[in-house]
């Protein structure tokens, strides 16, 4: 009890010595930072009261949770790099940075547990630079979906009363009665007044004639509306080239400018905290012991260094000065079955930015996802049309499943575009959140995918030979997984080659000029052993020419 009893006075007293203390001097940046106590002087924690055996206890260190305090840095050059770097001091937990480039601010300086972490059980001072609204994914102003949440409805009344009338089940309960005075009927909005001339059955039908994409994909916001169009290919039919070949028109594609997206992430205020400038992040458990290297993001990866380091390398714009730096794209997409009930379905591309850190990345209330675009099925008249072109005849399932192939490459093409190439290649000038003005080079990371998606968008086939988007490893050795034997197979990494577009070329000649079958036996042995499909990749028509490999974005799915 006695212990208790002084416990309980040091967190008082402790309490009151900080309440006094005056924030000037924390916020000095020109005050000399204080000398930590050795470890020997630091007063222990007192011990919890022992137990009935005499056994003492002692607070469990799993129970005890701070956030390392913000990076030093030192001009100090780390002896694992040949060229000049400045390494930060090591925090708590043993914890630096080394930068090949002395970096102007940390953008983590000011990040607490709240940027990091949804928990509500967390008491912390929220940074309110994330704290954007669900639609801001969508563009940077939409207005429509803030002050038209009830279209197509006239009024929130009628908006409230539909919701609660679609809601539950299609036996009302006592519950859903309680939420139709309390949600509906109490709400600030309703007003029995834009009730006079109700009519359900003429809601239900305004409801179905509302065109929601058009709404909530609005211009102002950068979105358009688009089409794309793909050959039609025919088996025994030849065409003096592919060019000659019908072409079949997919609309409604719609789609934001994948540079106008970049432009605003990075003028967003939650773009301060992006780390435009990579390092090398290391572990040193104690002095005695060496150091080891630590990969926990994009922007502390070697792929984002070592591209870093390319564009550091090649020459500058005429009469340019500023700052260079990477702008990491981290693409997701996935059809998504929307309802429990009928076919009604999306196809979203979301954009991420590697250079935020990935704790507030995967926030759900952080939305740094943004919207890129939305893809289409093929459209069911393909089969009118396909007869129209051909005499009748029907596309078989392996046209149509090549004719989906051609249709998600072509709108990337649509995506990747002259203005975005030109950024590619000559980067972009942005003036950042932080208020520094540099040049933005986009370059690609990871696409996140299912499998089917994955190999859609790797122009490889289904569970083929060599079903790995990333590999060469045949299915017959697939059981090997784990072993020595998989670890060496898997060096063998497919590779985007000029010998592989130029079978591809051939294979599209042969369909096209000579009118063989996309899956016929000489397309197949051209392409079957390495699992190829005859469609050119968007990825490698755009920026094969530039050293990048498409087959390196895919990231392994771990579900």
């Amino acid at each position: 009890m006695q212990l208790e009893q002084e416990k309980a006075k040091a967190e008082l007293d402790l309490a009151q010595n900080s309440s006094t203390m005056d924030m000037a001097d924390l916020l000095d940046f020109d005050m000399e930072p204080p000398i930590p106590e050795p470890l020997d002087a630091v007063e222990p924690e007192p011990e919890l009261p022992a137990t009935r055996s005499g056994r003492h206890r002692t607070f469990p260190a799993a129970y005890k949770d701070y956030v390392p305090s913000g990076f030093t840095t030192s001009p100090t050059p780390a002896p694992e790099i040949e060229h000049s770097t400045f390494e930060t001091e090591p925090d708590e937990f043993g914890l630096y940075r080394v930068y090949t480039s002395y970096p102007a601010n940390d953008p983590e300086e000011n990040l607490c547990l709240d940027d990091v972490c949804d928990d509500p059980g967390i008491s912390a001072a929220r940074n309110t630079l994330d704290e954007r609204p669900w639609y801001s994914g969508f563009g940077s102003h939409i207005s429509v979906a803030k002050s038209h949440f009830f279209a197509p409805f006239l009024n929130a009344t009628v908006f409230r009363l539909m919701s609660w009338f679609y809601s539950g089940s299609n036996m009302k309960s006592l519950a859903e009665l309680d939420a139709l005075v309390n949600d509906v009927i109490l709400a600030e909005d309703f007003d029995p007044k834009d009730l006079e001339g109700f009519s359900a059955a003429r809601e239900l039908g305004r409801l179905d004639n509302h065109n929601s994409v058009n709404q909530t994909l609005h211009p102002d916001d950068g979105w358009k509306e688009s089409s794309v169009k793909i050959r039609l290919p025919a088996e025994k039919v030849k065409h003096t080239s592919e060019q000659a070949a019908p072409e079949f028109e997919v609309k409604g594609v719609h789609y934001r400018s994948l540079l106008e997206v970049i432009k605003a992430a990075c003028t967003q205020p939650i773009a301060k905290t992006f780390h435009w400038l990579p390092f090398r992040l290391f572990w040193k458990p104690s002095p005695d012991e060496p150091a080891q290297r630590v990969i926990t993001e994009v922007y502390n990866s070697d792929a984002f260094i070592a591209e870093h380091e390319k564009i550091k390398a090649q020459p500058r714009e005429p009469g340019c000065d500023l700052e260079t730096a990477i702008v990491a794209l981290l693409l997701w997409s996935d059809s998504t079955h929307l309802t429990n009930f009928g076919t009604a379905s999306l196809w979203p591309i979301y954009l991420f930015f590697g250079n935020q850190s990935k704790y507030p990345r995967s926030k759900p209330t952080s939305f740094a996802a943004h919207h890129l675009a939305y893809i289409p099925k093929l459209p069911d008249i393909v089969q009118d049309i396909y007869g129209q072109c051909f005499d009748g005849m029907a596309a078989s399932a392996n046209t149509l499943v090549h004719l989906k192939r051609e249709l998600m490459h072509a709108i990337w093409l649509l995506l990747l575009d002259e203005d975005f190439m030109h950024a590619y290649v000559h980067g972009i000038v942005i003036k950042c959140a932080d208020g520094v003005t540099r040049r933005l080079f986009p370059r690609f990371f990871t696409y996140s995918a299912d499998y089917p998606e994955k190999i859609l968008l790797a122009t490889i086939r289904y569970l083929g030979n060599c079903p790995c988007p990333r590999c060469l490893i045949d299915k017959d050795q697939i059981f090997r997984m784990g072993t020595k034997f998989d670890a060496r197979q898997r060096e063998n990494i497919r590779e985007d080659t000029p010998n592989r577009r130029s079978w591809v070329e051939r294979a599209r000649q042969w369909i096209f000029e000579k009118g063989l079958g996309v899956m016929s036996a000489a397309v197949e042995r051209l392409l079957k052993p390495r699992s190829w499909v005859p469609t050119r990749n968007a990825f490698s028509t755009r920026l094969a020419e530039f050293g990048f490999n498409f087959y390196s974005m895919f990231v392994p799915d771990l579900l």
